[in-house]
């Protein structure tokens, strides 16, 4: 399959992920609650399969960070009331601790504070040679190669999203977080991230869920998109049967 090609349509697994209990991430009726009564997720409820990218989008505030959080465990040591369910391969992991889910194959690259500014580029990939990998191991990132002895605080915000990503990747996920991945990049270089991002799910067959305002970029890339809205699913289908635009329109506070 050529380098950023989505998976076929149509195939079970892509489609309905459950039909055959091969669901790689399921959520259900995930509701989150803060300590002050506010609700941070309603009603949540999806499903990744193995190899599959999902995309979630929505506006600021709309509870897609939220909902990483959860899956990844973050949120209980917060003081955030948690209920609904998240399972991993068909087994149960709500309430896991971070640590917990970082064990069994969850990884988070979070919005921010992605990277160590005073580390090199080469040491930042020498900490994730323990699940495997040696630190001149060739880059998933190209661009990282010629940027080895880079102080990762020098280096412009694209590549440091590709050191992150890199990171992630060497960890080994089964199932890859990513949290606003085109923040402040130029849109060619998000381009770039995203296919590379689609041609390692194809390739080395990992899961991901892709959280975005840039629902272009989301779209390019993923196979199923499901739209957030005050804590909630209100949208949720192939990503090729819509369009950035109509989605933006209804959903995404954006015109036409």
């Amino acid at each position: 399959m050529a380098f950023g090609t989505r998976r076929p349509r149509g195939s079970a697994d892509v489609v309905d992920p459950t039909a055959s209990g091969r669901a790689m991430l399921g959520v259900s009726k995930l509701r989150v609650t803060y300590s002050n009564g506010a609700r941070g997720l309603t009603d949540v409820s999806f499903d990744v399969a193995p190899g599959e990218i999902v995309a979630i989008l929505g506006r600021n505030g709309a509870g897609k960070t939220t909902t990483l959080r959860a899956v990844g465990g973050f949120l209980r040591s917060e003081h955030v009331s948690v209920s609904g369910s998240v399972s991993l391969e068909g087994h149960d992991i709500t309430g896991s601790t971070p640590m917990s889910t970082f064990r069994k194959g969850i990884v988070l690259v979070p919005e921010r504070d992605k990277v160590f500014s005073a580390l090199r580029v080469s040491e930042h990939l020498q900490l994730a040679a323990a699940h495997g990998w040696k630190a001149d191991d060739p880059c998933a990132f190209e661009p990282l190669e010629r940027l080895r002895n880079s102080r990762a605080g020098l280096l412009s915000g694209g590549e440091r999203q590709m050191l992150a990503l890199e990171v992630a990747l060497r960890n080994n996920p089964k199932l890859l977080l990513v949290d606003e991945a085109s923040l402040g990049l130029a849109p060619v270089i998000v381009k770039d991230l995203m296919n590379r991002l689609r041609a390692i799910a194809t390739d080395r067959g990992t899961s991901m869920v892709v959280v975005e305002q840039d629902a272009a970029a989301a779209l390019r890339v993923a196979d199923r998109v499901y739209v957030i809205s005050r804590g909630e699913v209100v949208w949720q289908g192939a990503a090729d049967a819509t369009s950035a635009t109509d989605l933006g329109a209804q959903y995404l506070g954006m015109s036409r």
